[in-house]
């Protein structure tokens, strides 16, 4: 292609490849003058005006790609949530339930954040940071729900380890086997022939029967009593005592720790007795308790 001058005018031909007759074009010079700058801004802007365009649109398709990655985890993270509350849920109910058995006041519940559904993901790529900030909110209130309830349990586990002691500690068991000769409350003194409160139960058997301990407790008392004979006390806390007395023989020691169900001495007839046979008291703040309103065997 080419141009020229000629009487204010110009002509250009355009050839094409083969023998084909050229074309030619005539323009006004004053339409040249316009339209040559145009031209060439055109010819030079192009390649920028191309670069830009084919920036922008890989851009777009990057963060289409990318949005519809983050969809993914996103809906990936609030299935992750939604498990997470439903655990923290049933965590809540089973800490009711636990307080309502251990007669527990119910921990305040305006500490409680937990609340319901999660985050659902958009399909438009411009949401996903909004939902993120969102998930990471329910998170952040959910690991607070989370600490919440262990300190609940925690509270719970100490409470239930002291009922757990006490329990241990307290006297349920017949400490031999036999035959109940007498119980608890008043009767006919064997000796005296008056009546007389009898403060525990007698229970008969064979010399040298195995007597065990009916609870936890520190030996606090093993000698000789004109009237009970060899006796052994076990302080059991809580305000809770048990007497053994009668006896033949003491295994345990003043001071000793025993355990519910150890040996602790063999039945006697020393004292006032008229036969081999266990006297057993259970005690309350030293006021006489009927040990079988604690029998549990």
């Amino acid at each position: 292609m080419k141009a020229k001058k000629k009487e204010g005018a110009y002509t250009i031909w355009i050839f094409r490849g083969g023998p084909s007759t050229p074309i030619k074009i005539k323009l006004p010079e004053r339409i040249t003058k316009i339209l040559f700058p145009v031209v060439i801004a055109i010819i030079i802007s192009f390649p920028f005006i191309t670069t830009s365009y084919i920036s922008k649109s890989l851009r777009l398709i990057n963060i289409a790609k990318e949005s519809k990655e983050q969809t993914t985890y996103i809906a990936a993270l609030n299935k992750k949530v939604e498990e997470f509350q439903q655990h923290i849920q049933r965590l809540k109910e089973f800490d009711v339930k636990l307080r309502i058995i251990a007669n527990l006041e119910n921990a305040s519940e305006t500490e409680s954040f937990l609340g319901v559904g999660g985050v659902t993901p958009r399909e438009s790529w411009q949401e996903p940071e909004t939902d993120l900030q969102k998930l990471r909110a329910e998170l952040d209130r959910l690991c607070t729900e989370a600490e919440f309830r262990e300190k609940s349990f925690q509270e719970l586990h100490s409470f239930l380890e002291g009922k757990k002691r006490e329990l241990a500690c307290t006297p349920a068991i017949w400490p031999v086997r036999g035959w109940l000769t007498s119980g608890f409350g008043y009767r006919i003194d064997p000796f005296t022939g008056l009546r007389q409160f009898h403060e525990g139960l007698d229970i008969a058997n064979r010399l040298g029967t195995p007597i065990v301990a009916s609870a936890d407790g520190i030996v606090s008392r093993c000698s000789n009593n004109f009237g009970f004979g060899l006796t052994v006390e076990i302080n059991h806390g809580y305000g809770l005592l048990t007497r053994y007395a009668h006896l033949s023989k003491a295994y345990v020691r003043v001071g000793q720790r025993v355990k519910r169900g150890d040996r602790i001495a063999a039945m006697g007839n020393s004292g006032r007795a008229t036969g081999p046979h266990l006297h057993y008291e259970v005690r309350l703040n030293n006021v006489p308790i009927n040990p079988r309103n604690y029998i549990l065997n």
